[in-house]
C-alpha cells in the first residue's frame, strides 16, 4: 500500500476546511488558517482510517474495525481502532468526529469521490452547475487509491471506475449538444484513455469527429478501435458502431 501522504495541515475550526483526494492518489490539501498539525505525522493506520471514512461517510466502530483489521479478533480490532483514533486525533485534532458507536470525517472535509457522485446526480437530473455546463470544471478522475489492495478498497474501486466513465461520457454528450466540440472530444478521449476497450466512449469520439465534419478522423478512430479490440480480446465492434461511418463512407 502507498504510504506516502501529502504534507498539509488541517484546521477543524469553522473557518478552516480541507479536501481529501482518493482518486489517483491519497492526498489532502488544507484551506484556512492552520493550527500546525501535519499530515506527515499521521501514522499508516490513521491514513487508512481517513480513507475508509472518506469512502463510507459515517461508519460504526464495529464496521470500521472489522473492515480495517479483518484478520484480527474483534477485541484486537477494536483496540487497534481506539489506538488509531487517538493517534489521528493527536496528529490532526478534529479531523475525525467520533461520538458513541459511530464516526465520520469532519463535515468541512471535502472528498473527491463525494463530489464525483454529486456531479453524476446533477447530470442525471439535468441540473449541472454553471462550471460543469460550460466545461470549465474537470470532473474528479483517476483510479481509486492506486496501490491499495485492501478488500474494502477493491470492492468499491470498480463501482467508482464505472461512475467516472459514465460521468465523463455524460459531460461529453452535454458539450457535444452545445456544439463545444473541443471540450466534448477532450472529455470523450479522457474516458477512452481510462478504458480503451469501452465501445460507448469510442462511439462518442467518432460522433464528435463526424459532428465537426472530420470524416477522416472518424474513420481513423473506427479503424483503430477495430484493431485494438481484435488484438486485445479477439472480438469485433458492434454493427451499431460500424454503421457510424457507414452513413458517410461508401463500402
Amino acid at each position: 500500500m502507498d504510504s506516502t501522504p501529502a504534507v498539509a495541515a488541517y484546521d477543524a475550526r469553522p473557518e478552516g476546511s480541507a479536501s481529501l483526494r482518493l482518486l489517483g492518489a491519497f492526498e489532502v490539501s488544507a484551506r484556512g488558517e492552520t493550527v500546525g498539525a501535519r499530515w506527515s505525522d499521521l501514522p499508516h493506520s490513521a491514513r487508512r482510517l481517513v480513507a475508509f471514512l472518506g469512502l463510507h461517510g459515517t461508519a460504526t466502530r464495529d464496521f470500521a474495525a472489522g473492515s480495517l483489521w479483518p484478520d484480527s479478533t474483534e477485541a484486537r480490532a477494536q483496540a487497534d481502532l481506539r489506538t488509531t483514533l487517538w493517534r489521528a486525533g493527536r496528529a490532526c485534532p478534529g479531523l475525525i468526529v467520533a461520538g458513541g458507536p459511530s464516526m465520520r470525517l469532519h463535515p468541512r472535509v471535502r472528498v473527491d469521490v463525494d463530489e464525483l457522485q454529486a456531479l453524476s446526480r446533477r447530470l442525471h437530473m439535468g441540473q449541472p452547475g454553471q462550471a460543469e455546463a460550460d466545461g470549465s470544471w474537470p470532473p474528479p478522475c483517476g483510479v481509486l487509491l492506486p496501490g491499495w489492495y485492501d478488500e474494502w478498497v477493491v470492492v468499491v474501486r470498480e463501482r467508482v471506475r464505472q461512475l467516472q466513465l459514465h460521468t465523463l461520457e455524460a459531460l461529453a454528450e452535454q458539450q457535444l449538444g452545445r456544439g463545444a466540440y473541443g471540450r466534448a472530444l477532450d472529455l470523450a478521449l479522457s474516458a477512452v484513455e481510462y478504458e480503451p476497450l469501452r465501445e460507448s466512449s469510442q462511439r462518442l469520439v467518432v460522433r464528435i469527429h463526424l459532428a465537426e465534419g472530420n470524416l477522416a478522423e472518424a474513420v481513423r478512430a473506427v479503424q483503430t478501435f477495430q484493431k485494438l479490440l481484435w488484438r486485445e480480446i479477439r472480438v469485433r465492434p458492434t454493427p451499431e458502431f460500424l454503421r457510424l461511418v457507414d452513413l458517410v463512407v461508401p463500402r
